[in-house]
């Protein structure tokens, strides 16, 4: 199979180095050996996030680690609160349902940011929460929330712990695990951190832990607590995705060489670039009121197929762009532009999204 350009928001590129480290002899995950890379890949982990509390390593994908915090920080009856920018604040929606915990839920407009305001009068007129969920970017929308302004509204508003999904923010934006006030940060190894899905990780802050110690959602395989009694072992409590840690190891490696803060500052140019063509060369409206640097989401012309474009661009050109979600399905396009994404990939991508949405625009208008 010829190689394809990802311009999606997850898998997104593996360096060739990371691709080399898969490809490698597989190791047994009870040796000496293994234990090194695991707590290698630990280590590192507690950098990107910027925190100095336990961080675990899960092999799942990001919905498991949200599920994760779910099962382990709640009990029947506590009180929950979603602030959801999009489909994934919504996914935290359905993980507390699907526990048995109906949540209290602030929706904002799909496209916008959460408003700290709403977020802090709803605290006031309502209290007793115990967590409060947050998405730090929405791919669905390509929203970056203020998790800094966030979290604090919550501190100086309530006890509830502060839950954050930076599934796809981490390694892309700036994200401050420890300054913010974040008990609980998630993500998943296929975005910004630079490797294939199946490996996901949370850093749990002591608030966060005592909470995990008295919750009684029930939990066998996102037990934390065996997880974390694993750790004096250098080993997780059951088999792990043994070549993933191997490969994150190597990503991590690439990351904290560049450096985080010129990795977040990369992801930010080439996010500039993005919307720049976007709008001026492609004649788009972009999607997001407060956009993420992560993606570039924009609205496709009024009676375009965006289903069928996708399509196209893939089976003609081996390019992927991710379709909208849900409602913006067929609506939308968004074009990524973290981890290993490069600038010609966006550049290949644009020249062939340009391509056919003239075709397009001809055949809307001849139809009108």
């Amino acid at each position: 199979m010829s190689e394809h350009i990802l311009l999606t928001p997850g898998p997104t590129p593996l360096p060739p180095s990371v691709r080399a480290k898969m490809a490698e002899p597989i190791l047994h995950h009870r040796t000496q050996e293994f234990a090194q890379v695991f707590q290698r890949v630990l280590a590192g982990m507690q950098q990107v996030f910027r925190t100095k509390s336990q961080t675990l390593m899960l092999t799942t994908s990001g919905t498991g680690a949200m599920e994760s915090a779910v099962a382990n920080l709640l009990s029947p009856g506590d009180r929950a609160l979603v602030h959801s920018t999009g489909a994934f604040g919504n996914r935290f929606v359905k993980i507390l349902k699907a526990y048995g915990i109906e949540p209290m839920v602030i929706f904002e407009e799909w496209g916008e940011a959460a408003q700290p305001q709403r977020l802090k009068a709803l605290l006031n007129a309502s209290p007793g929460f115990k967590v409060v969920f947050f998405q730090h970017t929405d791919t669905s929308t390509g929203v970056l929330n203020d998790i800094e302004t966030l979290s604090r509204t919550v501190r100086e508003n309530s006890d509830a712990l502060v839950v954050v999904d930076t599934v796809s923010g981490l390694a892309a934006e700036r994200f401050e695990t420890d300054s913010w006030g974040v008990d609980v940060a998630l993500t998943g190894s296929q975005k910004g951190l630079m490797n294939a899905p199946g490996l996901a990780f949370a850093a749990v802050s002591e608030k966060a832990w005592t909470a995990c110690g008295t919750a009684k959602l029930p939990r066998f395989y996102l037990d934390w607590r065996t997880m974390r009694d694993s750790l004096p072992q250098k080993e997780t409590p059951y088999t792990p995705a043994v070549s993933l840690v191997v490969a994150q190891a190597e990503a991590l490696r690439l990351i904290l060489k560049e450096g985080l803060d010129n990795v977040v500052n990369r992801t930010r140019e080439l996010a500039l670039y993005t919307r720049t063509e976007v709008t001026n060369r492609l004649g788009l409206r972009l999607f997001a009121k407060d956009p993420a640097h992560i993606l570039t989401a924009a609205w496709l012309p009024e009676g375009a197929d965006g289903d069928a474009l996708l399509k196209n661009l893939l089976t003609e050109e081996r390019i992927s762009i991710a379709n909208g979600q849900e409602k913006l399905k067929g609506k939308i396009i968004r074009i990524a532009h973290m981890g290993y994404i490069s600038k010609s990939d966006v550049q290949a991508g644009l020249s062939a999204l340009e391509r056919r949405l003239k075709t397009l625009i001809g055949a809307v208008r001849s139809r009108s």
